[in-house]
């Protein structure tokens, strides 16, 4: 696999992070709403994450000696699950953004499945095992954050100036949500490039 295509594979979180970054040092640039999307892409994340599986089921469906009607089966299956969750967070919020942020953070999964799709067992264990590491790595840096001192850079007021509602932790410290996002996503971009060149030499080398 080349290092371009490796680099694309991992540039929607490279750029979910670059993001949230920016949205941590300059919440006010655009307007105060920005850091109750990033707590909410945050919460989004972890229930898109769980689609790895069912995404390696439709991708790799083939390699699994399923039938092209059972993949589009599981597929549309997926989509309903996901929209509906997706149609709940656009009635909560009374608008339309929730709908487009699920659909950037579940296309970003797709594409990164398709992209670095592999005819072999080898394109399957590496989607498990990137399941594995979103899994892992989110819990580690959500609790890392509310346990561990996080710079609030310029998310200095709680989450009500921003338009977050409720008394859970990252409605009370919204800066936190932001660390743990910006590591998140920042790492999962890493990992997603370093994997996908080792498992290219490794090939090569055989």
């Amino acid at each position: 696999m080349t290092l371009a295509r490796r680099g694309l594979i991992a540039v929607p979180d490279a750029t979910a992070a670059a993001l949230i970054l920016w949205v941590w040092a300059y919440p006010l640039a655009w307007r105060p709403g920005l850091v109750g999307v990033v707590v909410l892409a945050m919460l989004m994340e972890f229930v898109v994450i769980q689609a790895g599986p069912f995404l390696g089921r439709i991708v790799y469906g083939d390699r699994m000696g399923l039938t092209p009607r059972e993949r589009r089966r599981s597929a549309l299956a997926l989509g309903a699950v996901y929209l509906t969750f997706a149609g709940l967070a656009v009635g909560s919020f009374g608008r339309w953004f929730p709908f487009f942020l699920f659909a950037w953070l579940f296309g970003a999964k797709v594409y990164a499945a398709l992209l670095g799709r592999r005819p072999d067992a080898t394109g399957r264990e590496r989607e498990m095992a990137y399941w594995v590491s979103s899994n892992v790595l989110y819990l580690a840096v959500v609790f890392a954050a509310m346990f561990v001192p996080v710079p609030m850079l310029g998310v200095t007021e709680d989450g009500g100036f921003y338009g977050l509602r409720g008394r859970y932790e990252w409605a009370n410290y919204p800066h936190e949500a932001l660390a743990a996002g910006f590591v998140y996503f920042a790492a999962m971009a890493l990992i997603r490039f370093l994997d996908l060149r080792m498992g290219a030499e490794l090939s090569a080398g055989e």
